[in-house]
């Protein structure tokens, strides 16, 4: 269960926490576990032996060890043939159905080896049964609530990998066979040493790492490159300042949401920005604004933490920044906003909850008279990579039917891009630039785009073609 568990954080990087990774994980395992079963069924038919059991469980952690540093090339190559969604169940069968038929060895074994009176084997079965279950039950309870939060995940992984190993050298020892020991003790230090290695040469952006930690959502780094700071979630840059200069805007996007609020909502005395980052935008808009409280909010209260301490997120009584979902927070605060910021979308993910139009009229129930929202979106207006930002807008439309839209730094509407959506119930000016960008003013059919709601919101398949080009 734990590596059930810790599997599925390990896909959703890169293809998101849908259905399809959870779909996958459990197919997978149950097929796995299937053929262990039967295949442990009769293999301890013919050679009932504790030596037998100790080399599967000592494979089934020699594999296991060697699950992180595959991930990552066998998603590049799913990507790259173009297997979309059934992509998540390719990889999760390379990554795990042979450890877990290993493991699946070894329940009948157990009971084979456990069998003295075929009176008591009822009682047998049922008694191990029980016991099997209260640990799935406690490996469950455990990884979710004690693990994630405390351990990365891939530092779990190779947990399980080793206590596996050293599972399978104990009874080896038990069974006085110290010539198999001394083989699975060795196999263990080379794959550790394997395993390690890779680790090693994995990227990493070639910038000085400054702080890294694997949290219960994001595998977050932060890394220097001369005067510039960055901070990246599962490989993936998602915040950059100036060290010298920390309100200076360097990336458009994040000068656009900025002017946005700035020239929609230049009186804004209460903000609401979903998805914190480096807090780029937060640390302009307090400088330039001295009546603007924000409240900020981020799932991820790590995130909350690197902003502080290494991008210069002020600690002000203007700033109230707060770890939790977005829309969970919009719905309990109850406060009411002049602007509402979200940028917690990236290209490996996208939450739906905060695309639907329920999310949209709650938004709406919680702004100010003249009140405005602004999000970033990668895709594109047009093209291949448009899917998801069409319904997106039409969805919006729903509720706010006024919205001007800006490109972070591409002219070409089919190019992949930081798009700013602003959006209201009331009428909207129409400036002739922000930030040095045009207002993007072109018709866009969304005869094909779909409205998302909290019944159907498919983000994960729109969005396939942005989150393929990891």
């Amino acid at each position: 269960m734990a590596l059930e568990i810790v599997g599925g954080r390990l896909l959703s990087p890169f293809f998101g926490g849908s259905v399809y990774v959870w779909g996958s994980i459990i197919f997978v395992f149950l097929t796995a576990l299937s053929t262990g079963y039967y295949a442990g069924g009769i293999a301890s038919d013919k050679k009932p032996s504790l030596s037998v059991l100790a080399g599967f469980i000592a494979l089934a952690g020699i594999l296991i060890l060697f699950i992180p540093p595959l991930v990552v090339p066998f998603v590049k190559f799913t990507f790259a043939i173009g297997l979309g969604n059934y992509g998540t169940l390719v990889v999760a069968m390379l990554l795990f159905f042979l450890p877990s038929v290993g493991l699946g060895m070894v329940s009948p074994y157990i009971v084979k080896l456990g069998i003295k009176e075929s009176s008591r084997l009822g009682n047998l079965v049922g008694k191990f049964y029980a016991v099997s279950t209260v640990g799935s039950i406690i490996g469950t309870l455990a990884t979710t609530f004690v693990l994630i939060p405390w351990f990365g995940i891939r530092h779990i992984i190779f947990a399980l990998g080793i206590i596996l190993v050293i599972l399978a050298a104990a009874i080896l020892i038990m069974n006085k066979r110290l010539p198999q020991t001394v083989l699975v003790i060795c196999l263990l230090v080379l794959s550790l040493f394997a395993v390690t290695t890779a680790n090693s040469k994995e990227s990493s952006q070639g910038g000085k790492l400054i702080y890294q930690k694997e949290t219960a959502y994001n595998n977050i780094r932060v890394e220097d490159y001369y005067n510039r700071r960055y901070l990246l979630f599962n490989d993936t840059e998602q915040s950059v300042t100036d060290k010298n200069q920390p309100n200076v805007h360097i990336w458009p996007y994040t000068e656009l949401m900025d002017n946005a609020a700035g020239y929609y909502r230049p009186d804004a005395t209460d903000m609401l920005v979903i998805g914190i980052g480096g807090g780029t935008v937060i640390n302009s808009m307090l400088t330039k604004n001295p009546d603007l409280f924000v409240d900020a909010v981020d799932i991820d209260a790590e995130v909350i933490k690197v902003a502080y301490e290494y991008f210069n997120m002020p600690d002000s009584p203007k700033l109230q920044a707060t770890a939790g979902d977005g829309r969970v927070f919009l719905r309990d605060k109850k406060n009411r906003y002049d602007v509402i910021m979200v940028d917690a979308y990236n290209r490996t993910s996208i939450p739906s909850h905060l695309t639907t139009r329920e999310f949209f009229t709650e938004m709406a129930s919680a702004l100010n008279p003249g009140g405005i929202i602004i999000f970033n979106i990668v895709s594109s207006i047009e093209g291949d990579y448009s899917t998801f930002f069409k319904s997106l807008l039409l969805t919006s439309q729903q509720v706010f039917p006024e919205y001007r839209l800006f490109q972070a730094e591409t002219e070409d509407p089919s190019d992949l891009d930081n798009l700013i959506l602003i959006a209201s119930r009331d009428k909207l000016g129409t400036p002739d630039r922000l930030a040095n960008r045009p207002e993007y003013k072109g018709n866009i059919d969304l005869s094909k785009a779909i409205v998302l709601t909290d019944d159907y919101a498919p983000v994960d398949t729109l969005a396939l073609k942005i989150m393929s080009l990891y």
